[in-house]
């Protein structure tokens, strides 16, 4: 299996439980480690390019709960965006507790995930 296989091999549960709610960072953290265990070399560099790919292709937005539910982080880069969740991921241990971000799908990523469960 190639990279961008394992990459979709990713999105595609995060996506579908974006269908319903806001999704926290915590899932997607799970969602990568199936494929590659957290422990690997490779989890960070993973994590990265899973989440890269969602935030590129439009399919999903990094926020945070607030007062009004789910309020998207001001624009920033796709690298810095991805640079800032993996640096805040590994200062609590990959373990962050449901508090350091969340992601929202898009109307791209619903659609997305309605495609694949039909499939």
């Amino acid at each position: 299996m190639d990279e961008r296989q394992e990459i979709e091999r990713v999105a595609a549960p995060t996506l579908d439980e974006g269908l319903d709610d806001w999704v926290p960072v915590d899932s997607l953290i799970w969602n990568v480690s199936q494929v590659v265990p957290k422990d690997s070399d490779r989890f960070a560099g993973f994590f990265a390019a899973v989440l890269g790919y969602l935030l590129r292709e439009g399919l999903m937005v990094v926020g945070e709960i607030g007062d009004t539910g789910f309020e998207p982080w001001a624009a920033s880069s796709v690298e810095d965006t991805v640079e800032r969740v993996v640096r805040d991921c590994q200062a609590v241990g990959w373990s962050p507790g449901l508090g350091l971000c969340w992601l929202s799908n898009t109307e791209e990523g619903d659609r997305r995930a309605r495609t694949a469960a039909r499939g």
